[in-house]
């Protein structure tokens, strides 16, 4: 009986994290925080199905760098000059010569850039059955456009035990999905930490 419990109770322990089904951090060979000084954070594209706006990916990773050793330019900066140089963003991050002499002059000398591929939630009478974030990011040096750093990760989570009986009282309630801002929010947590310390994240593929 003892025996069952422990394996119902670890059962439930493992299913109550959100899982990371993606997740793949790289660098480049010669990659050091240390030789990164000022980073421009670009507007991240979005996935078609996406309705998060545009700025707020870009907003949480400026968030989650501002008491780091890294510089960052001004977003406001940032957004006049991608205006003044009509840059049209793509998801291969190539940086055209005009908006990296722009940058430079902001100080720049890397960019990070992305796509945040899904964002979706399903909430039924404000109840979230599941939720669903997938981004991809990457840093670029301005200079020769070398790609520093790359991130990977896509998580989901959903409800547990809707429907479900009593199982030896011990899950006895439902219990609902982590929200989606909160999957991105430990995204761009482990994103930002990985390329701070250079730490290499591995995760089920």
């Amino acid at each position: 009986m003892k025996a069952k419990l422990s394996i119902i109770i670890s059962l439930f322990l493992l299913t109550a994290c959100s899982a990371a089904v993606v997740h793949k951090i790289n660098f480049s060979k010669d990659y050091s925080p240390a030789a990164v000084n000022r980073i421009a954070i670009l507007t991240f594209n979005r996935g078609d199905q996406v309705s998060l706006h545009q700025d707020i990916v870009a907003d949480k990773f400026t968030a989650a760098l501002v008491d780091s050793r890294f510089k960052l330019v001004d977003r406001t900066d940032i957004k006049k000059v991608m205006e003044e140089v009509k840059f049209q963003q793509t998801d291969s991050g190539i940086i055209d010569e005009k908006t990296k002499q722009r940058l430079k002059q902001l100080g720049a000398d890397t960019v990070m850039t992305g796509t945040l591929h899904t964002y979706t939630e399903d909430r039924r009478n404000n109840f979230i059955h599941f939720a669903e974030v997938y981004l991809t990011a990457k840093m670029l040096k301005v200079e020769t456009g070398e790609v520093l750093w790359s991130g990977e990760i896509l998580k989901n989570d959903k409800a547990k035990n809707v429907g479900e009986k009593k199982i030896l009282n011990i899950i006895d309630r439902e219990s609902e999905a982590t929200s989606a801002g909160k999957l991105l929010d430990d995204i761009i947590s482990e994103m930002a930490d990985s390329f701070k310390e250079k730490k290499k994240l591995f995760g089920i593929i």
